[in-house]
């Protein structure tokens, strides 16, 4: 307890733990709940012709589409960049043929 504490105690009359307040604080009631959502139906699995459907239906929306926002435009610059600078790194690199494998004398197939 610190002596600040201490103070508003003593300017109580009787400590009740309220400091000073002959009620305690009144909230606002609680919002109602609300309703029960009502019963969701089961899922029916979509076929095979369905789904054939829906994805052709989002590749045709899909076509040529491109993103032409400030943000995809620096998206692009940075891959660009990036790609040119990684292909200079990988320039170096060579493929080296794995070992054969040591034969002993005598295991020779006949």
């Amino acid at each position: 307890m610190t002596p600040h504490d201490d103070e508003r105690l003593m300017a109580e009359l009787w400590p009740t733990g309220k400091f000073g307040r002959a009620e305690p604080v009144q909230r606002p009631p609680l919002p109602p709940l609300p309703a029960r959502p009502p019963e969701r139906r089961p899922i029916r699995p979509w076929t095979e012709e369905e789904q054939a459907q829906h994805r052709a239906d989002i590749l045709a929306a899909l076509e040529g589409w491109q993103d032409k926002s400030p943000a995809a435009d620096r998206r692009r610059a940075y891959s660009r960049d990036h790609a040119c600078q990684t292909a200079d790194l990988r320039r170096h690199l060579r493929l080296v043929p794995a070992p054969a494998p040591e034969r002993r004398p005598g295991t020779e197939a006949a």
